[in-house]
């Protein structure tokens, strides 16, 4: 599996991925949530969800995602 590195530019240069991660670094943890409150299409949603896990920056823990030490590094450099 190859593995993308996320930067703050890759992340900002997609609405969706952007809306995601927005949500995500605000402590949501529920996939469904976001793609309705975005009105995302869930698809794109959890697609966008997976780069982010390849990524190293969000994990899945049960039905819920929460981002990881990177993840979280990432979301306090974009504030």
């Amino acid at each position: 599996m190859l593995v993308q590195i996320m930067d703050e530019g890759f992340i900002l240069s997609n609405k969706f991925r952007m809306a995601v991660f927005d949500e995500l670094a605000s402590g949501e943890t529920n996939i469904e949530r976001i793609a309705k409150k975005h009105h995302i299409i869930l698809l794109v949603a959890k697609k966008v969800a997976d780069d982010f896990i390849n990524g190293d920056i969000l994990e899945k823990k049960g039905d819920k995602y929460i981002l990881t030490k990177e993840g979280e590094k990432l979301a306090t450099s974009m504030r």
